[in-house]
């Protein structure tokens, strides 16, 4: 343990257990800036991606991209000649 440590924790036991709540208040909002261990920090690009992600759907039938393709030219310039 640190030096620093060690003095933060002398200094919250000489705390009433009023004060001693809001600290806790404080440390929780401070843990949840600081990523944990072995956690990498996601950008913001990465969190909207996955924000994404959580409504794509899943299509269990396979589409014949070619042949979709064609069928709407076929239908698009079917009158020109």
């Amino acid at each position: 343990m640190t030096v620093m440590q060690e003095r933060a924790f002398e200094m919250i036991k000489r705390l009433p257990d009023d004060k001693v709540y809001y600290i806790v208040q404080m440390l929780e909002g401070i843990a949840g800036l600081i990523p944990e261990k072995g956690m990498e920090a996601v950008s913001s690009e990465q969190k909207a991606y996955e924000n994404l992600q959580r409504f794509r759907k899943c299509n269990d039938v396979e589409i014949d991209y070619k042949a979709e393709l064609l069928q709407a030219l076929e239908d698009k310039y079917e009158g020109i000649d």
